[in-house]
C-alpha cells in the first residue's frame, strides 16, 4: 500500500506532502492540484510500463498525456527540476527530473531513480478511471489482449462492457462489498430478483438499485466483431417478465457514466490501487451518498482508493460507513485533503482534518465541503 507521496515542482504542486489511507479523499476547487496527484502516480506507473528504449518519466502514455517538460514544470518552481517521492510499505522511492526550458520532449531523463520499481508500478491490480468516461452508446470495444489478461477497464472505463462479459458470470465479489437489499427503496420481492447471487453481474446490478431501482444490465459480446452490446432492461413487481430491453442512449446518462466505478470497486482485489475522478458525477445525491459507501466498503476490504470529489454527498456516504461499520473502516484509515490555491502566489497548501470512528471531523476548513452552508446563511439572511 501507497503511505505518502511528496511532489516538488510538479505541475501545480511545488511543494506538496500528503498522507495516503486505504481510502484517501482529495477535495477543493477546480484548478488546486488533485489531480495532480493521481496523475503523477499515472506518469510513473505508465513510465515503467512504457516500451520506451531509453528510461524516463514518460508524460505521454496509456493512462495520461501531460504535455511538455514545460507543461510539468510548476510556474513557482525555484529550479528546473521536478520530483516525485512515494513511500509504499515503509520504503522510500525518488524520482528526480531536468525540465529543459522551451523543450517539446514528452519523455524526460531521470536525474535520480529508485533501484527498484514500486509494486504499484508494475501490479497487475490497477484502475485509473478519468472524469471522462464512457458516455451512452449502442456498442462498446472489446478490450486489447493485454487489457483483458490485467483485468484493466480503460482510463475512461471504455472496456467495462467486454469486462462484464468475460467476468459477470465468473467472479464472486467479496461480501464485505455486496449490496445490502434491504438498504436500497425498492421492494424485497424485487430485491430478490436483481442481486440473488454473489456474482458479479448481479452485484453491479444490486448497487444500481441506488441511481435507478429495478435496473438490470445484460452484456453480448458480437460475433465476428470487435464489440459488445451493453444492455438495460428493468424488473418489477407488476411484470410477469423484465421489461423491455434498453440501449445506454435511452435510459439515465448516469448508469452508463458510473457503471465502471462500480464494477471497479466490486472486482478489485485484495492489495489493489484505484485511482478515481470525480466518482459522483451525474448522480442523484441518493446514488452519491451509495457510492461513498461503496468506495469506503472497498477500502476496508484490503483495496487502496485515492479519490477526487466535488460532493458533500459522497463524503457523507464514507462518513456513514465509518460510522456503522462496527470497526471495520476506522476513521484513521481514511486521509481527507484539502487543496487550495493562493491567488496571488500560486502556491498550493493542503489541510488535514481528521476523520473520527464516529463519522464526525476533528475541524472542518473553510472550502471543505461547506458552501450548502454557505448558501443557506446567505438566504437567511
Amino acid at each position: 500500500m501507497l503511505d505518502r507521496i511528496w511532489l516538488e515542482n510538479f505541475k501545480a504542486s511545488r511543494d506538496v506532502d500528503v498522507r495516503l489511507a486505504p481510502l484517501t479523499l482529495l477535495a477543493g476547487l477546480n484548478g488546486s492540484g488533485k489531480s495532480t496527484l493521481l496523475q503523477a502516480l499515472a506518469a510513473i506507473r505508465q513510465s515503467y510500463l512504457s516500451d520506451s528504449i531509453s528510461p524516463g518519466l514518460n508524460l505521454a502514455g496509456d493512462l495520461v498525456h501531460l504535455g511538455h517538460s514545460d507543461d510539468v514544470l510548476s510556474e513557482t518552481a525555484d529550479s528546473d527540476t521536478l520530483t516525485i517521492t512515494v513511500e509504499e510499505e515503509g520504503k522510500k522511492f525518488v524520482w528526480t527530473c531536468r525540465c529543459p526550458p522551451s523543450s517539446s520532449l514528452n519523455q524526460l531523463d531521470y536525474l535520480d531513480q529508485p533501484d527498484q520499481p514500486p509494486k504499484f508500478a508494475g501490479t497487475s491490480n490497477f484502475q485509473f478511471l478519468h472524469a471522462d468516461r464512457i458516455v451512452p452508446e449502442t456498442l462498446y470495444p472489446q478490450a486489447p489482449r493485454r487489457a483483458q489478461e490485467s483485468g484493466f477497464l480503460g482510463i475512461r472505463g471504455e472496456y467495462t462492457a467486454d469486462f462484464l462479459s468475460l467476468n459477470g458470470e465468473k467472479i464472486n465479489v467479496s461480501e464485505p462489498r455486496r449490496i445490502d437489499i434491504r438498504g436500497t427503496s425498492i421492494p424485497s420481492e424485487i430485491a430478490s430478483k436483481v442481486a440473488s447471487t454473489p456474482k458479479l453481474l448481479d452485484q453491479v446490478a444490486g448497487w444500481m438499485q441506488h441511481l435507478s431501482p429495478g435496473v438490470r444490465l445484460a452484456v453480448k459480446r458480437i460475433e465476428k466483431t470487435d464489440e459488445v452490446q451493453l444492455i438495460f432492461y428493468y424488473t418489477g413487481l407488476k411484470r410477469e417478465s423484465n421489461s423491455n430491453e434498453y440501449r445506454p442512449t435511452n435510459v439515465g446518462f448516469g448508469l452508463t457514466y458510473t457503471l465502471p466505478i462500480v464494477t471497479a470497486c466490486l472486482a478489485a482485489q485484495p492489495g489493489a490501487l484505484l485511482l478515481l475522478e470525480n466518482p459522483e458525477a451525474h448522480l442523484h445525491p441518493q446514488g452519491q451518498v451509495a457510492l461513498g459507501e461503496l468506495v469506503a466498503r472497498c477500502a476496508a476490504d484490503g483495496v487502496q482508493v485515492i479519490v477526487e470529489s466535488h460532493s458533500d454527498h459522497f463524503l457523507n456516504g464514507i462518513r456513514l460507513a465509518v460510522k456503522t461499520s462496527a470497526g471495520t473502516l476506522k476513521g484513521e484509515n481514511v486521509a481527507l485533503h484539502l487543496f487550495t490555491r493562493d491567488e496571488s502566489s500560486g502556491e498550493v497548501w493542503v489541510q488535514t482534518p481528521t476523520l473520527l470512528d464516529n463519522g464526525r471531523l476533528s475541524n472542518w476548513p473553510d472550502g471543505f465541503f461547506n458552501q450548502w452552508g454557505k448558501s443557506i446563511d446567505a438566504l437567511l439572511e
